[in-house]
């Protein structure tokens, strides 16, 4: 008691209230939603022998085994990628469902 009330807390007025989720869904539960499709980016090696790359980002290894090769490289490592000497960027795809 600080100005003269009493603290109840809620009264019999006022109630909480509580939604409910799911905290760990099931793959394929009815309303889920789908994760988007995982976009890439094409890259091609325009050099003279062979190139192997691993990206600080996601530390995945790409190996252009010889000229003219192309590989898919992941959206977090495009930006990065475009910065490598001797990689030409073909174009941008979504995989197909």
């Amino acid at each position: 008691m600080c100005c003269g009330r009493s603290q109840t807390g809620i009264s019999s007025g006022q109630k909480g209230v509580v939604g409910s989720f799911a905290v760990n869904p099931r793959p394929g539960a009815p309303g889920q939603i789908p994760a988007p499709a995982k976009v890439t980016s094409l890259f091609e090696y325009v050099g003279e022998t062979a190139l192997t790359v691993v990206s600080p980002v996601t530390r995945r290894t790409y190996r252009f085994a010889k000229p003219g090769a192309r590989l898919e490289v992941d959206a977090r490592d495009r930006s990065w990628i475009a910065f490598v000497p001797n990689l030409a960027r073909v174009r941008s795809e979504a995989p197909s469902i």
